[in-house]
């Protein structure tokens, strides 16, 4: 992987607008790369996609699967289930919708690729975002770079996600069945994540409404139902299961009455991503991956903060990340020997537990640390998105969206 410098089109802002999704927040302060004065692009071979990232991502997606099953069905899973603070009565939920083998849509793959090596950083499989933008706005860029650069070495772009996007929608959700989308309301990116995704399921002729959360009811079944009383069989959501779990939780305090997790166990509800995905959301499973394949070449040594094997690690450059974060808040990159390198992001994370995972730095341009998301749709490598930003911890929604395109290995 390298990079370009590249020109901004000089209309990329009106196609921006033009599509619909995202334009509010490509610009200020910049978020898509031409918004830069000095825009460039990353530049992958062939061989590096096909040779590299999707054997990787394969690789990872398999040994994730059978991570989980180890934490819900192997000999040690309490032990598994208490390191990753996974609430008691959650457990079971979780376990019946794993069992199920409950169908999961979208997720991403935080990596490393610097010194020629490939590093699994965070896995992103309950409600990732910066989907639109590896889906539709990078093609739409390359296709017009390539109008006004003429270049026979450009291939092309890693990015099926779309297409795996309406075939994902059209084999998991019934024609007959409508399928609702629910977000937030007031972060844009999540909730044009989600109608972007609704769009998705309309142009794969499914039928879809979206809500918001707070309009989510109950009936006095216990359904899941809409604004029109409808009850919600299929349900997207860009809401974290533990935070799900928490609010679940108080319900049951105040109530003595569950709502959510009998939607779970009766698999009243699809819910995607499901419940089970939980575990992948949560920093603390590399740890466990780490343990299970301690030879696998895209794994980096991880502990959960407290145990001897996070001493350890911490006697070498380390990463302590929040088990339940998000964004990149509460995580710090610490350099024993370098304390001057050391860098961190505030955050209210971390009550939870931390994990300690060897450092592994990412590769810079321009001043820029550089991110690789490797995209799975419904358990498919289907693309690449790029991150850049000037801070060493590559996670936020501060970060810049960087296009990239394939080119024929050089001879």
């Amino acid at each position: 992987m390298h990079f370009k410098s590249i020109k901004a089109r000089k209309d990329w802002r009106t196609t921006a607008a033009n599509l619909g999704y995202l334009s509010t927040i490509f610009d200020q302060p910049p978020y898509w790369i031409e918004a830069l004065d000095e825009p460039f692009c990353a530049v992958f071979t062939q061989s590096e996609i096909e040779k590299l990232i999707e054997p990787a991502t394969k690789t990872i997606i398999d040994l994730a699967a059978q991570t989980v099953e180890e934490v819900l069905n192997g000999k040690r899973s309490k032990e598994y289930l208490d390191r990753l603070k996974v609430p008691v009565r959650c457990r079971e939920a979780i376990r019946i919708s794993w069992n199920a083998r409950e169908s999961n849509l979208w997720g991403r793959l935080d990596l490393s690729y610097s010194q020629g090596q490939l590093k699994l950083l965070e896995l992103n499989f309950d409600g990732a975002v910066s989907l639109y933008e590896a889906a539709v706005f990078q093609r739409i860029w390359l296709d017009q770079y390539s109008e006004t650069e003429k270049d026979e070495n450009i291939i092309g772009q890693f990015s099926s996600i779309h297409q795996r996007l309406l075939e994902a929608f059209a084999s998991l959700i019934p024609e007959d069945k409508t399928v609702h989308f629910t977000s937030f309301g007031n972060t844009p990116e999540e909730d044009e994540t989600i109608k972007y995704l609704q769009s998705c399921a309309l142009l794969a002729n499914r039928k879809s409404q979206y809500l918001l959360i707070k309009s989510l009811g109950y009936d006095k079944q216990g359904r899941l139902i809409d604004l029109e009383n409808n009850p919600i069989e299929y349900l997207v959501k860009l809401y974290q299961w533990e935070v799900l779990f928490r609010e679940d939780s108080k319900i049951a305090e105040k109530t003595g009455k569950s709502v959510l997790i009998p939607l779970v166990e009766k698999q009243q509800v699809h819910f995607f991503e499901p419940a089970w995905r939980s575990l992948l959301s949560n920093k603390g499973i590399l740890s466990v991956m780490s343990e299970l394949f301690p030879d696998c070449p895209y794994l980096l040594k991880a502990a959960v903060d407290g145990s001897p094997e996070a001493e350890e690690l911490k006697k070498k450059p380390y990463a302590k990340k929040p088990l339940h974060g998000l964004q990149g808040e509460s995580v710090s990159l610490v350099y024993p020997d370098q304390p001057e390198m050391s860098f961190s992001i505030p955050g209210t994370y971390g009550k939870e537990g931390f994990l300690i995972q060897e450092l592994h730095a990412l590769p810079t341009y321009n001043n820029y640390h550089i991110l690789v998301g490797s995209w799975v749709i419904n358990d498919k490598p289907s693309g690449v998105g790029i991150r850049a930003d000037l801070s060493p911890i590559t996670t936020g929604n501060h970060c810049l969206f960087v296009p990239h395109m394939v080119m024929v290995d050089p001879i």
